[in-house]
């Protein structure tokens, strides 16, 4: 009888696990979605939660390198992965992640407001190189291996005198940027920002993470795009909780009635 129980209880933390992080996503989505972006022009002073869109633009900073194209953009994230077998299954393994950014501005069309970007979750369009066992990798992403330690390159082969074959992995490299020139949705902390000069159409305040908002997103999409690429993921792991719930309770019931 220990048996089964053990087996349910796994099952019940896995499907706690999704139910806790897809209501976390839908949570957002509702933050995302209850209020409207604002004109930028009215955050002169503005202290709290604010929701905005406009375009990306180049801020004091400058812009940061992306580490896989080597494209200069205001914010990245990356992610690498590796296909891994296990008896008849395969499934992704995360090897390496990360983000990087600097402050830039976001323009409406009615001002400019600064963001930093530091602390958000960004959710960026994807931009996906994946790599077969035994091929050559690009001179950008060959650097990138030989400077990570988390990352072994796959191009080994086995030399069979007849013909020889790949033992490495197949890899997934997933790079998100936020361009220069993107548009670009962002909701979070306006707080009061440095003095601007007299007739400058930066507004005297600074979008950034903070107590006082439950969520700090930026996306390259619109508010209600934004809030679509987060709930997809939402239900996705709900949904999963609820067949894995559903398992544990199909597995046990033999066992108690």
């Amino acid at each position: 009888m220990v048996l089964p129980q053990l087996v349910a209880l796994g099952f019940a933390a896995v499907a706690a696990y999704l139910l806790y992080t897809g209501g976390r996503e839908l949570t957002t989505v509702y933050h995302v979605l209850r209020n409207d972006p604002v004109e930028v022009r009215s955050l002169h002073g503005h202290t709290g939660p604010v929701e905005i869109e406009g375009t990306a633009v180049g801020g004091d900073d400058g812009t940061v390198t992306a580490p896989f194209t080597g494209s200069p953009c205001l914010a990245y994230t990356y992610e690498v992965e590796e296909l891994r077998s296990s008896g008849k299954s395969e499934s992704w393994h995360t090897l390496d992640e990360g983000m990087g950014g600097v402050d830039f501005v976001v323009d409406d069309g009615t001002g400019r407001v600064r963001v930093d970007p530091s602390g958000a979750d960004v959710r960026l369009e994807d931009h996906t190189v994946t790599v077969p066992p035994g091929t050559e990798l690009p001179d950008r992403l060959a650097e990138y291996v030989a400077a990570t330690d988390a990352v072994d390159p796959q191009d080994r082969t086995v030399n069979l005198l007849v013909t020889e074959i790949n033992v490495g992995n197949k890899q997934r490299f997933t790079e998100r940027r936020l361009d220069v020139g993107e548009a670009v949705y962002v909701y979070g902390q306006a707080r009061r920002g440095p003095a601007v000069e007299w007739g400058s159409n930066v507004v005297d305040a600074v979008v950034s993470d903070g107590d006082g908002t439950p969520v700090f997103v930026i996306s390259d999409t619109s508010e209600r795009g934004t809030a679509w690429r987060i709930a997809r993921g939402g239900f996705w792991r709900v949904g999963v909780a609820l067949v894995v719930g559903l398992l544990g309770v199909v597995f046990l019931g033999p066992f108690v009635w």
